[in-house]
């Protein structure tokens, strides 16, 4: 059962019996006698927007922003790949869409040490790749498809790239992104990166347009990769 079914199930049963307990003791005499159905009526209503209410205030807490980062595990590979699945055409991003991205991920001697797990708190809000072309770098990057489009992203990217300028010696970050996608392309222009061209690269059983992007890294920051 969904999460937020039974936080609403829950909230529901404890407005029913706030309910019924001021209606015997005539807490509400203003309802007359609608104490039944109408009353049932509108303790779900009140226990949805409850629920919808504190999602939204946990959404913009900003501990709830506070990111980690760990090596990415076998679980976690599993549910990015078979069960994250994107709205629309951004469904060009689901791991089943191209099988060799979708190997790379669930195979753990593919994978290697190169993918990483982003968390808020204990939940699994998205990943990175990480990949050596000295003396430069390549990232690939996914935020769970629920979380996507409120606004996370900056907080998101600026993690990421707060990690490797911790953990890897490098000279620019590169990354491709589908050019299609400008809520992405917005992010990462925010986030410091340049455009340096577009390409042709086939995945997801055709060859689409690609924009390059590039940040070049603050040298007074430097450090070594300590993997």
């Amino acid at each position: 059962m969904d999460k937020n079914l039974k936080k609403a199930l829950a909230l529901a049963v404890v407005y029913i019996v706030l309910w019924y307990a001021g209606a015997m003791f005539d807490f509400f005499p203003f309802l007359g006698d609608s104490a039944g159905y109408t009353g049932l009526l509108l303790c779900g209503a009140l226990a949805v927007c409850t629920c919808w209410v504190i999602d939204e205030i946990r959404k913009l807490r900003p501990e709830n922003g506070r990111m980690t980062i760990a090596p990415m595990r076998q679980p976690e590979a599993i549910e990015i790949a078979d069960r994250w699945k994107y709205p629309g055409e951004y469904a060009f991003y689901d791991m089943t869409a191209d099988p060799e991205d979708y190997e790379e991920i669930v195979a753990p001697e593919k994978r290697g040490d190169r993918y990483f797990s982003v968390f808020s708190g204990n939940e699994l809000t998205g990943f990175f790749c990480v990949e050596r072309e000295d003396p430069d770098i390549e990232i690939g990057l996914g935020l769970r498809p629920d979380l996507t489009g409120q606004g996370r992203g900056d907080i998101f990217m600026a993690e990421i790239l707060s990690f490797i300028a911790e953990n890897y010696d490098y000279e620019t970050i590169r990354l491709h992104v589908a050019s299609f996608n400008q809520r992405a392309i917005k992010v990462y222009k925010r986030a410091g990166f340049v455009e340096t061209g577009t390409a042709k690269i086939p995945t997801n059983g055709g060859i689409y347009d690609f924009t390059t992007m590039e940040l070049k890294r603050q040298h007074e920051n430097k450090a070594s990769h300590r993997a």
